[in-house]
């Protein structure tokens, strides 16, 4: 008797071209959502592949351990509702780490396998890349490139490829280069195509990768006074981007506080910003993660969120009124508040 009704209640059910689909998807504000529209049947589920245009309107998400189930277990923070969500990350095999993330992309390392994974959470698809360098402090990614930096030194290889390769960087066009011909640089982004390298004194270089070396071409000279007291101040600084160019961000110790400067081409130097132009930049402890423009739903605009180290939530600083605001997420089956946790930010709409 139930199964006849349900199939009454399925014929009785108002029937949606598989053509319209994709237009529906694009007002739904959850994953939960998007993924319950998807799985309605294959017709539909053939017309939204996991793509930019039709996840245009999904906010980022946080991604937390959840250990209910398994020890490495992944699940994600709905920003908006300040929720778990239902729909559960794939997990990646333990003991792996999640150490960076690109839009939907999360890169993984096994430290026992030396193995680094690109798992592209909403497909499934993943990219094994064998051999994997083991120190490093900071993963990238920037297309099909993977790049692990540590100062002075970054390896790198191509998905498909698997051949790592190891590289010093030169201070190529000057007169002399730091630490006998190793010039230190700190951090690696890429930009509309564009890679950058932050060096460690604050300048901004484009950096082109050879075999053995990163040959790295300076941006303007020495930085000002007001790059060099916010370098005074903070505990930490990074590269990222915003609008398409790019931006150096300083942690401040004293206070929770952020300063960021933008790049500024026709002068070639560090401008302070004091606002974004209502975009929101996302940080995590691997550094930069992405920025979002100003109509992405729920997301404060001119501020940076940046995913707590030791608890499941995420803070908001306001580059307009100096605001600071903690956000914590209970959860069952979250790790102990002294574990270290591995938080990266995934956005949709950068599919």
């Amino acid at each position: 008797m139930a199964l006849a009704a349900d199939k009454r209640l399925a014929a009785a059910a108002p029937y949606l071209p598989a053509e319209l689909i994709p237009d529906i998807a694009r007002h739904l504000t959850t994953l939960q959502d998007f993924f319950a529209l998807r799985a309605a049947c294959r017709s539909y589920r053939t017309a939204l592949p996991p793509s930019r245009a039709v996840l245009a309107s999904q906010p980022p998400h946080l991604l937390v351990p959840h250990h209910a189930s398994s020890p490495c277990s992944l699940a994600l923070i709905h920003p908006l509702c300040r929720r778990l969500l239902r729909f559960r990350a794939p997990s990646p095999p333990f003991p792996s780490a999640v150490v960076a993330s690109d839009g939907a992309r999360v890169v993984t390392f096994d430290h026992f396998a030396r193995e680094l994974s690109i798992i592209h959470l909403l497909s499934g698809d993943r990219v094994r890349v064998p051999d994997a360098p083991f120190l490093f402090s900071r993963a990238v990614l920037a297309g099909d490139l993977v790049l692990l930096i540590a100062p002075g030194w970054v390896q790198y290889c191509r998905l498909g490829d698997g051949r790592w390769r190891e590289a010093y960087c030169r201070l190529g066009g000057c007169g002399g280069s730091l630490f006998g011909g190793l010039y230190m640089m700190v951090g690696m982004l890429a930009v509309n195509g564009v890679l950058y390298a932050l060096l460690n004194t604050c300048q901004l270089a484009v950096a082109e990768l050879m075999d053995n070396k990163v040959e790295l071409k300076l941006l303007g000279g020495e930085v000002g006074d007001h790059v060099r007291d916010a370098w005074m101040e903070s505990k930490d600084f990074m590269l990222g981007a915003c609008a398409g160019v790019p931006i150096l961000i300083f942690k401040v110790s004293v206070k929770p506080e952020y300063k960021v400067f933008r790049w500024e081409p026709a002068e070639q130097r560090w401008v302070r910003a004091m606002t974004l132009g209502r975009r929101t930049l996302f940080m995590s402890g691997n550094g930069f993660d992405a920025w979002v423009g100003p109509d992405s739903p729920g997301i404060r605009g001119d501020c940076i969120y940046e995913a707590l180290p030791r608890a499941a939530g995420w803070s908001e600083y306001s580059l307009v009124d100096d605001t600071y605001e903690l956000v914590t997420i209970d959860y069952q089956g979250a790790p102990d508040l002294d574990a270290l946790r591995k938080q990266v930010w995934v956005l949709p709409s950068l599919c």
